[in-house]
């Protein structure tokens, strides 16, 4: 049973208003076939006999005519397989025009009408053209000989002598193009010159076999033949040309017989035709009516399709007001298209959100690259850039201009990089797993390069700045060497103490005796003056190591530095000038000012010591962020990155011929640690010392 959808669907009306619409056509053309017959049943068979033979011996003697005037241009221009072609044709036509012309009814032919002659002439056509027919694929069998001795002669290597194979290619060359006798007779002449003193009588170097002049025989051979047949072609085409003057004479005098029998039964038929006319306007009227409603219903289809298309393309360009069409008719596929364009339009919005949130993301994603602190370049697999914020460029050390420099043109700048693990245009690089290295540049920058291969082979190159996490490391390696010798310092002065306790007190045993000479008392006072010095050297190498007794009190660092501005003035001597800045509201601090004063005045007469020529020694006191800062700044002539590697190292000195103990900088130093601050040293030579003191609040 036929569904309602199936019969409301565009597949079911559309095939059936045109299968009514061809019903009603077919049934038109059936009733006209119906009076068309019995029109021409009414006519004389023989006149239509006639009609027909004349018809087609006049369509036989065109085409005969036809290749009368194109043979001569076939032969001249290109190969006689055309004449061939239709000369076949012709015979095939010729042979169905015999058989229209068989008389019917047991032979009895119609009145008026002697085809006799007509009969004669084209069994005369037929068997010229079948002579044609033979005579062209005959010419064409001698073009392809030569054309097949042409291409063995182009395709072997025949002859050794190379200028004189070529003359003779080009003699067969013309040969074969040649439409005359006589201008393939001057050809052959001109080959039997060329080829005459180069056989088995001529000299060895120039002798040639008749072997490999076989090719060249058989292209003049095979030509002769086909000029020969030829010629046959063209008497042939002659002997047509007038047949056929003959037959289209006959037709045209059987015609004028034909027509004058024909008028009478045109009279008849014209009346059935009238019948007709009425017949097929009556069909037509029906015809138009269908296609009316089958137009009606088209356009109602076709308007549904477009305001669909609208739809589709308003979604397309983005718009986000766009309604679901308007449809009223009941066609089961617009229905349907109508509600997958909902279905779709609630797909694009969805695909919407996430391009808006996928755009965002990219932003994001361009804005976090191009702005982010570490920098990054992609190079592909042949070195190429790919991509690079600027942070790796400056990193790096170039300008904006390294975009596009190749991946081992780019990495110049740091000696540390070995280019042939890098790729390039025809060398794949030697780095297969993650290498990172620092590189130190001249300004003192620090900047960790990694490099790592992707698994299509391009490089990805980060680079950072470490210069604090690098000095952060070397301060921490400093204090950590700087808290073992003071842990070593500490034991030893611990021994030293212990030793000197035992000495002074054995000598203090000895010294209340009596009976010493002046000489064993003068003895007795220099083991005494060692011992002090010994415990003084003990008490220093406790300050050293930090474990020193100190009496620490909150104090206000400002106030203790004015107050040593006399004694600091006199300390550093003439040529130098002190300067003070010293900040406001500084919080107190825990320290010992017995200390830190004597810390003071070490740093003084060490930046008086680096001023031979005098200058300014500027002491600074400010807050900062966990306390307060103190810095002693000078002028003067600086020290190097080593030597402020170790300055804060017990006896490590810089003034060795001026007698420098190299204990003033390590007491300092323990100090500063042991009132839980910190000390650090800034210096280049020729550029000043800069040592800076801080305190927690």
């Amino acid at each position: 049973m036929i569904s309602r959808p199936f019969l409301s669907s565009i597949a079911f009306r559309l095939p059936f208003a045109i299968a009514f619409i061809c019903v009603l056509v077919f049934s038109l053309a059936t009733i006209a076939v119906y009076g068309l017959q019995r029109a021409r049943q009414e006519m004389a068979a023989y006149g239509l006999q006639a009609f027909s033979s004349l018809a087609k011996a006049s369509l036989v003697s065109r085409q005969v005519s036809d290749l009368v005037s194109s043979a001569p241009f076939l032969m001249n221009a290109t190969s006689p397989y055309r004449v061939s072609s239709e000369s076949r044709s012709v015979v095939v036509q010729v042979d169905t025009l015999l058989r229209a012309m068989q008389p019917e009814n047991d032979g009895a032919t119609v009145k008026g009408f002697a085809g006799s002659r007509i009969v004669e002439l084209l069994d005369t056509i037929r068997t010229q053209t079948t002579t044609l027919a033979g005579d062209a694929e005959s010419a064409q069998q001698h073009k392809a000989e030569a054309a097949a001795a042409l291409g063995e002669i182009a395709t072997g290597s025949g002859i050794a002598d190379a200028d004189f194979r070529s003359r003779l290619n080009a003699i067969v060359q013309s040969a074969s193009n040649s439409d005359s006798l006589f201008q393939l007779g001057e050809l052959r002449r001109r080959y039997v010159s060329e080829t005459a003193p180069r056989l088995e009588r001529a000299a060895p170097d120039i002798r040639i076999s008749a072997a490999e002049l076989a090719p060249y025989e058989r292209v003049f051979e095979a030509q002769t033949r086909y000029l020969l047949e030829m010629f046959a072609i063209r008497a042939a085409v002659s002997r047509l040309h007038t047949v056929s003057r003959d037959l289209s004479h006959a037709t045209e005098t059987q015609s004028e017989a034909v027509a004058r029998s024909l008028s009478d039964d045109l009279v008849s038929t014209s009346d059935a035709l009238s019948r007709i006319l009425v017949i097929v306007a009556v069909a037509s009227l029906l015809v138009l009516a269908m296609a009316v409603v089958s137009i009606r219903s088209v356009m109602r289809v076709s308007r549904g399709i477009v305001a669909l298309s609208n739809g589709m393309n308003a979604l397309a360009e983005g718009r986000k007001d766009v309604d679901a069409p308007r449809y009223g008719g009941t066609e089961t596929e617009l229905v349907r298209l109508l509600e997958a364009f909902r279905a779709f339009r609630e797909s694009v919005e969805r695909v919407s959100r996430l391009r808006r949130t996928a755009e965002a993301a990219a932003r994001t994603i361009r804005s976090t690259f191009r702005s982010m602190n570490e920098g990054i370049a992609l190079f592909d697999s042949r070195g190429r850039p790919i991509t690079m914020n600027r942070r790796v460029i400056e990193l790096v050390g170039w300008s904006g201009s390294a975009r596009k420099l190749p991946l081992r043109s780019f990495v110049t700048p740091l000696p540390e990089i070995d280019p042939t693990l890098l790729p390039a245009e025809n060398d794949a690089g030697l780095l297969s797993d993650r290498s990172v290295l620092r590189h130190r540049s001249d300004a003192g920058q620090v900047t960790e390069v990694s490099l790592s291969r992707q698994p299509d082979g391009g490089i990805v190159l980060l680079a950072r700045d470490i210069t604090d996490m690098d000095r952060q490391e070397a301060e921490a390696a400093k204090i950590q060497r700087l808290d073992g010798i003071m842990r070593m310092t500490h034991q030893v002065s611990h021994e030293v103490g212990n030793m000197i306790g035992i000495i002074t007190g054995s000598l203090g045993l000895l010294e209340r005796d009596t009976g010493f000479n002046d000489r064993q008392k003068r003895h007795l006072a220099r083991i005494r003056k060692a011992a002090d010095r010994g415990r003084s050297l003990a008490g220093s190498m406790l300050s050293i190591g930090s474990q020193q007794p100190i009496h620490p009190d909150a104090v206000e660092i400002g106030v203790v530095l004015r107050g040593m501005a006399d004694v600091l003035e006199i300390a550093i001597g003439e040529k130098c000038r002190l300067a003070f800045e010293i900040g406001d509201d500084l919080p107190t601090v825990l320290i010992d000012t017995a200390l830190f004063e004597q810390s003071i005045l070490n740093l003084c007469l060490n930046a008086a010591a680096a001023m031979p020529a005098g200058g300014t020694i500027l002491i600074r006191c400010a807050r900062s962020e966990a306390g307060v800062t103190v810095s002693v700044t000078d002028d003067g002539i600086g020290m190097s990155a080593e030597a402020v590697d170790k300055a804060f190292e017990p006896y490590f000195t810089t003034r060795d011929a001026e007698g420098g103990a190299g204990l003033g900088l390590a007491v300092v130093y323990g100090f500063v640690r042991q009132s839980g601050g910190d000390a650090r040293i800034a210096s280049a030579p020729g550029k000043g010392t800069v040592v800076e003191l801080l305190f927690p609040a």
